[in-house]
């Protein structure tokens, strides 16, 4: 398995591990809405890391001349390494929302897209490793 694949899987399951303690953080702890924006920006910061990645270890296994996330998506479901390109988008779209300014709504509405993305990332994972 290559270098980047595992990369990958650490972002992932990092991203996981965010998701979990910002999960359990508003059970145990629902009135400390501090600690719950970290959180949450922490799970943002990491999505976008995961989206990042996805698409340039897609771009290196594929062997694609492209440097553009949005090229790198179609041939990521053209290679059949996701299944909708429009959800990666829509990552992509969220990723970019937040990467030049910190909005507290914006940061609210990125988060949905958060809550999506492991599952679409074990698939690309999955794909992945049949092609390193």
């Amino acid at each position: 398995m290559s270098t980047t694949v595992d990369e990958l899987e650490k972002a992932k399951t990092s991203l996981g591990i965010s998701i979990k303690l910002l999960s359990e953080s508003l059970e145990q702890q629902k009135s400390n809405t501090e600690l719950h924006k970290a959180l949450r920006d922490a799970c943002i910061q990491r999505f976008e890391f995961c989206v990042e990645l996805a698409w340039k270890v897609s771009i290196k296994l594929l062997g694609l001349a492209t440097k553009a996330p949005n090229p790198a998506i179609r041939e990521m479901a053209q290679n059949k390494l996701i299944d909708d390109p429009q959800v990666w988008f829509n990552f992509l779209i969220a990723r970019n929302k937040t990467s030049h300014t910190y909005d507290e709504d914006v940061a609210k509405v990125v988060y949905v897209e958060v809550e999506k993305i492991l599952p679409e990332l074990e698939k690309l994972i999955n794909q992945l490793k049949k092609l390193s």
